[in-house]
């Protein structure tokens, strides 16, 4: 009984001490003192049970400029990069902290990158200690990537030269890509701890100028093992099934026609038969006639291209989804909807991954073709 007393009490402490620490704020300190850590990265360190984390914060100069409206730094630089590294993340944060004077703060982080390089066992040990940080309020949005901290480090952009801003403006914006990709700390959280479903994350590559930035691939991960990223097509077929998709076109070639701003709704639905499931996801779709080889449309010409989208966007669906069972990972979330419908028999089943597999997988897509674009 005393062991298990003294154990409570050593977690305890731990526990506290690791939110103080990494709070970086031991007082109330004004914020003149303090570094307002925007951006966080997590990769591997030097050493294969290190941690290495990137801390990204405005510098004086560009805060004064902004919070007067001015907009960019002048041409220096409008943020500073600190790196850490150690066994945790208290570890990273002290070992960062006496790099800089002011005290460096994780109340306002906007934006996380994680590496696909990072080890499952790392990639824990960052988001369990973030959980515990009093500070951390779980919105960030969190992206993976395949670089450096210094090629992650080194992009800047025109809008006050901030990249958490440009970063949180393009994922909150549901219309500005091809696919609502944002996802937000506590989401990804979610989908590691819920049976039944695994989680995504959008994928970033700056350029080796460090002055373009490309986000239309999904990274997809098997808990918190990363196990291949998407190409833009299957990116863009991902986000048909989740009713994620926005800006999606398609050429049609027997009919030489092309369809654009294909967008709508995806449901899925769940038919366990003696010890059988089938998946069947229906996804219904409107879009713009953006060019036919006719100069003029007709009403039969307008169906027969509304069904051949819908067949071709149909095989693409079947097509990815048999590509994640070949992967063995559930981003749809195919158990944890057979969970919330059937959990007896999700239950019975032990292994989801061992399951989803065998599962018979449809897809009825219906595009509509709703709008006329510049036919020519």
């Amino acid at each position: 009984m005393l062991n298990k007393l003294n154990r409570f009490l050593l977690r305890t402490v731990f526990c506290l001490t690791l939110s103080f620490t990494i709070s970086g704020c031991w007082d109330n300190r004004p914020v003149d003192y303090r570094a307002l850590i925007f951006s966080i990265g997590f990769f591997p360190g030097h050493n294969a049970h290190h941690l290495q984390v990137l801390f990204q914060f405005p510098t004086p100069p560009a805060m004064a400029k902004y919070s007067k409206g001015a907009g960019g730094s002048g041409g220096s630089s409008a943020v500073e990069n600190i790196m850490g590294e150690g066994r945790s993340l208290a570890q990273c944060f002290m070992q960062a902290q006496g790099k800089v004077s002011r005290d460096l703060y994780l109340g306002e982080i906007q934006t996380m990158a994680v590496s696909t390089q990072l080890s499952p066992p790392l990639l824990f040990r960052a988001i369990n200690a973030l959980n515990r940080t009093g500070t951390f309020d779980k919105t960030p949005f969190l992206y993976a990537t395949t670089q450096s901290p210094s090629q992650l480090g080194s992009f800047h952009t025109a809008q006050n030269n901030f990249p958490a801003l440009y970063f949180v403006d393009l994922f909150s914006c549901k219309h500005c890509q091809t696919d609502a990709l944002g996802v937000r700390f506590w989401q990804f959280s979610s989908d590691t701890l819920t049976p039944g479903i695994d989680p995504y994350l959008p994928e970033v590559h700056v350029s080796s100028s460090g002055k373009e930035v490309s986000v239309n691939r999904v990274a997809l991960y098997r808990h918190l093992h990363y196990v291949t990223t998407l190409n833009a097509r299957e990116t863009t077929t991902f986000g048909l099934l989740k009713g994620l998709a926005r800006k999606v076109s398609i050429f049609i070639p027997k009919e030489q026609a092309a369809l654009r701003n294909i967008h709508g709704s995806s449901t899925l639905r769940i038919e366990p038969n003696h010890g059988h499931i089938h998946a069947i996801f229906h996804i219904t779709l409107s879009s713009t006639l953006q060019s036919i080889k006719t100069e003029t449309e007709t009403a039969q010409q307008l169906s027969q291209l509304s069904q051949e989208a819908s067949q071709l966007l149909a095989h693409r669906a079947v097509a990815f989804l048999h590509k994640t069972q070949k992967l063995d990972v559930d981003p749809l979330g195919v158990g944890r909807q057979l969970d919330w419908r059937y959990p007896d028999t999700f239950r019975t089943l032990g292994s989801w991954h061992n399951e989803y597999p065998k599962i018979s997988m449809t897809v009825h897509v219906t595009v509509r073709i709703d709008r006329m674009g510049d036919v020519k």
